[in-house]
């Protein structure tokens, strides 16, 4: 039985244009473990005018999701300058929260992680702060046990007296440019030494959340994780000191799914990589059905088959550089969509970017019947409201000025005409079309 993840809240602030902390619940308040019911609760759709907002939440996730897993994110230069450009030019620091159910072998468990980082006057990005809890009962007022806290790039509190004075020593200078989350899993041995404990449960848990986080987004910042991958793959497989699973072995097989980068393949994850293009094959022929199939060219090199992929067709073959747009889109779409009908946690952004809206209803109609994993995306198109509004907390609506509100379904009125007429709060879309009289069309003398 695979590891449960499921996002219960997100709370960010000083992203992009997200000055002020935002919320987005993604269950009810009340959570209980004998009846955790996620079944009308996968799907939530964002929307929002442009420049709300939108964009900013999944970028937030992706940061979290970098920050968890590449201990060289802070490191890199390139991401660097993304982040300069990223964190909010006014507050110049921000911070990422997280609430998280897990079920691990029916150990369940609920994980709130807090984050905090700021542009230094050395115009970096450094962690101030770092925060991992776990809840000691099933609902809102319960209190948390404190795994682990980071302040200034110490350690602060971790397990027993021997544990905590190893971490904090070793740790030192870290903390300010990873987490510690990742610090300690390239400690080989003092993961390997404290693995019982715990605290390290607890902190494998997180990483393995980050793990399952897959986020779409029109950046150049989409790393694979490699080097986290490459410590993570070099773990034993044994018992991780609770559940019925093997903990380790479902991050070594998440964290490694052979994929190293965008045209190369581990030798021996090829196989199932190949039935892997066969699915995509299939679902492309869905978008167009003339599509025959799509062939791997693949080369050695090294540990690694250099791939290529070329589009069959009945009378031509074409390599997927130049496919439409429409149909590598489709393509892209795959990868993530599959993540999260195998399970795991999915942010994608503007999800209705080169689709017909017949078949985004019908994607989207695919998750609310048969969804196994989580699903979260921004849009503009409001044909999927008629579909959503049938799930709990399925539509959030961003505001300009950082107000987020959930639609509930109230008396005759839909969602899609509440927002087209302005009648969702703080959204009131007061455009007319002689707006744009004298600005279109207006240099003519």
């Amino acid at each position: 039985m695979k590891p449960l993840f499921y996002l219960l809240s997100l709370k960010i602030s000083g992203i992009k244009n997200i000055e002020v902390p935002i919320e987005l619940n993604f269950y009810k308040k009340t959570i209980n473990n004998s009846d955790f019911d996620p079944e009308k609760y996968r799907i939530k759709a964002i929307y929002g005018e442009n420049g709300s907002g939108k964009t900013a939440i999944i970028t937030a996730v992706k940061i979290l999701q970098n920050f968890l897993t590449d201990k060289n994110y802070l490191i890199d230069s390139d991401n660097q300058k993304i982040l300069v450009e990223t964190i909010n030019k006014k507050t110049h620091s921000g911070f990422i929260e997280c609430e998280v159910y897990t079920d691990f072998g029916g150990e369940k468990n609920i994980l709130k992680y807090t984050i905090s980082f700021e542009i230094g006057i050395d115009n970096r990005c450094h962690i101030l702060s770092e925060k991992l809890e776990q809840k000691k009962g099933n609902y809102t007022k319960n209190s948390y046990n404190l795994v682990f806290e980071t302040a200034d790039g110490v350690l602060l509190q971790l397990g027993n007296d021997e544990m905590f004075h190893e971490i904090k020593e070793k740790s030192l200078n870290l903390l300010g440019m990873q987490t510690l989350a990742v610090s300690i899993f390239t400690m080989k041995d003092l993961k390997e030494k404290y693995r019982q404990n715990d605290e390290m449960y607890y902190i494998s848990l997180l990483i393995l959340f980050g793990l399952s986080l897959n986020v779409s987004i029109d950046e150049a910042d989409d790393h694979k994780n490699y080097f986290l991958r490459e410590e993570i793959k070099t773990l034993a497989l044994t018992e991780a000191g609770k559940g019925e699973d093997k903990l380790y072995y479902h991050l070594t097989d998440w964290g490694n799914s052979g994929q190293i980068s965008a045209n190369l393949i581990l030798k021996n994850k090829f196989e199932k990589f190949e039935k892997k293009i066969s699915r995509m094959c299939a679902f492309v022929q869905i978008f167009k059905p003339e599509l025959c199939d799509i062939a791997i060219e693949k080369k050695d090199y090294d540990q690694f088959y250099k791939y290529n992929l070329r589009m069959i067709y009945k009378d031509y073959t074409l390599d997927q550089e130049f496919e439409s747009r429409g149909i590598k889109k489709i393509m892209e779409l795959f990868e993530y969509l599959d993540m999260s009908a195998d399970g795991q946690i999915t942010f994608i952004d503007e999800l209705d970017a080169n689709i017909n809206d017949v078949y985004l209803d019908k994607l989207i109609e695919y998750f609310i019947l048969y969804g196994n994993g989580q699903l979260c995306f921004t849009a503009h198109n409001l044909s999927p409201m008629s579909l959503l509004k049938r799930n709990k907390e399925s539509i959030n609506f961003i505001s300009s000025i950082n107000t987020v509100h959930t639609w509930a379904n109230n008396g005759n009125q839909t969602p899609a005409r509440a927002y087209r007429n302005g009648f969702i709060e703080d959204s009131p879309f007061n455009v007319d079309a002689s707006d744009f009289l004298g600005i279109l069309g207006g240099d003519d003398e």
